[in-house]
């Protein structure tokens, strides 16, 4: 089982997401341009959403196998050498005190923390890409400079 995490670069889904403060000062007028940012953010937070999710189905995979391993091989040498009978029972709470498991949960809790702080991200841009729709697209409001 690798420990290695393939790194996810979020400073760009950063950027986009800083930009959602810089809304409540957003004239009619510089609505589109920051309707673009939002719309790539949203592109931006969907391909680091897959990966994420991608990445979280494999822990979860490599979660099921250090279990099964723990289980199934490293089980009955450790109950052996505590003088503990070989159970069934014995074997499953042995499961939760490997340390190859321990380690593939946290990575699995980890992965679980990605995908929602970046489902919310998204969220987050979709709110304001439609906030930013209704300045931009909205008859009632006019601009500073209509009507001169």
């Amino acid at each position: 089982m690798s420990d290695i995490t393939p790194k996810v670069d979020v400073t760009r889904l950063a950027h986009y997401v800083n930009k959602i403060s810089e809304l409540a000062s957003v004239t009619k007028l510089m609505a589109p341009v920051y309707l673009q940012d939002m719309i790539v953010g949203q592109d931006v937070a969907a391909n680091i959403l897959a990966k994420a999710t991608k990445l979280d189905s494999e822990a979860k995979s490599k979660l099921e196998y250090a279990e099964s391993i723990a289980y199934l091989e490293r089980a009955a040498d450790y109950l052996a050498s505590k003088n503990i009978k070989d159970t069934s029972e014995a074997k499953k709470q042995y499961v939760n005190i490997d340390p190859d498991v321990i380690k593939a949960k946290d990575h699995k809790a980890y992965t679980e923390a990605m995908v929602v702080l970046i489902r919310s991200r998204l969220s987050e841009l979709r709110q304001a890409h439609d906030d930013l729709k209704k300045i931009t697209y909205d008859k009632n409001t006019d601009t500073q400079w209509e009507g001169m």
